[in-house]
């Protein structure tokens, strides 16, 4: 796999956060994506940084939507 593919795959991932009907488990399992892209030396530090608070601002928003949805 190509590291455009695992960047591509790994924005696909987080992009789909936005519409989770399970947000903290789909959250552990992008979050595990990017530590292992990061441990295999397909993105460096920084940019798994990039990706990690990437994915906390649509976990947090997607969370507070069904959070608010089921008030």
């Amino acid at each position: 796999m190509s590291n455009q593919v695992a960047l591509a795959r790994l924005g696909l991932e987080i992009a789909k956060m936005r519409k989770s009907c399970t947000p903290v488990p789909d959250r552990t399992f992008v979050m595990g994506m990017i530590e292992m892209a990061e441990f295999a030396e397909i993105i460096d530090t920084r940019t798994a940084n990039r990706y990690r608070d990437a994915l906390d601002a649509k976990f947090v928003e997607r969370n507070t939507h069904l959070k608010g949805v089921s008030a």
